[in-house]
């Protein structure tokens, strides 16, 4: 199934969760945000989060400065 992850289509298992979408995407889990249709989902919730074709996933790094 496709999906996208920051506006980059990807195409996974079906049933993946966003985790696995996360490791497709070679993104670290550490010091990032996740959103799935613009809804915030928590890190613990990753591997327990199923996706559906055409789900849109947002990415966000934390960094540092002033």
């Amino acid at each position: 199934m496709k999906i996208t992850i920051n506006g980059k289509e990807f195409d996974i298992e079906d049933c993946a969760t966003l985790e696995d979408a996360l490791n497709k995407a070679a993104v670290k889990p550490t010091g990032i945000a996740t959103a799935l249709n613009n809804v915030v989902v928590p890190a613990a919730m990753r591997t327990k989060t199923v996706l559906k074709p055409g789900d849109s996933v947002t990415v966000i790094t934390a960094f540092y400065g002033g």
